[in-house]
């Protein structure tokens, strides 16, 4: 893991705390170390975060992705990395929260991936690279993320061929709850619109390829735009 001193705005800071507090409860999502209640809520409650998972393991490609290049931005305690990792790629993930990267690390080791995986602890906004990735993916990211469009922007220079993302739909029951819940935990919320998702990807210089709601997500698959 290699990391970066940044000067952050307050509220970077406040998410970035937030998220690196809750790591390892969070990372129980998918180890299913909990109760046999509170994985059946999960199941139930926060299924779009399987199907999430899922969505990305089918557009990254074939199941043999030796020689391609992968960027996971905002990759938590590395779940897409390992896995993507085993099917052959190369992949960087990078985050701002150290505690999510050390459980990223342990699960790359684990999964005996170590020499296809790389952490970097940055937000990507202030992360100094002149490498470029065949794929990147930036999923439970832009729940954070109050202006999309700089950090679209960034993501755009470090991608080659394809960007998928996933975003949180506003104006749903759950968008409200969400708001509330994470408001009294001290971490901002954003949700969006589809079109104002669009818009976003398109002013950072992509082409909107195909998009599908999965439960609380808009899902969305995009491509350079050659310039």
């Amino acid at each position: 893991m290699n990391g970066t001193t940044t000067t952050r705005t307050d509220e970077t800071e406040q998410i970035a705390k937030y998220w690196n507090d809750i790591a390892y409860d969070f990372d129980a999502i998918y180890t299913g170390k909990k109760n046999p209640i509170s994985r059946g809520l999960d199941r139930w409650l926060r299924r779009d975060i399987y199907e999430r998972y899922e969505w990305v393991m089918r557009q990254a490609g074939p199941p043999d992705l030796t020689g391609m290049k992968i960027c996971d931005i905002g990759c938590g305690s590395g779940r897409f990395v390992a896995s993507l990792a085993k099917r052959g790629a190369q992949v960087t993930g990078v985050d701002f929260a150290p505690d999510m990267l050390k459980l990223g690390a342990q699960l790359a080791e684990k999964e005996g991936v170590t020499d296809r995986c790389k952490f970097v602890l940055s937000d990507v906004l202030d992360w100094k690279t002149n490498e470029k990735f065949d794929l990147v993916i930036a999923i439970g990211f832009w729940d954070y993320v109050a202006d999309p469009l700089p950090r679209l922007q960034v993501i755009r220079s470090l991608t080659k061929t394809t960007f998928l993302s996933a975003w949180p739909r506003a104006a749903t029951l759950r968008a409200a709850i969400r708001k509330v819940r994470l408001k009294a935990d001290g971490c901002p919320v954003y949700f969006f619109h589809l079109a104002q998702v669009e818009d976003y990807l398109q002013r950072a210089g992509f082409r909107v390829d195909s998009r599908e709601i999965l439960g609380q997500l808009h899902c969305v698959k995009s491509s350079v735009v050659a310039t």
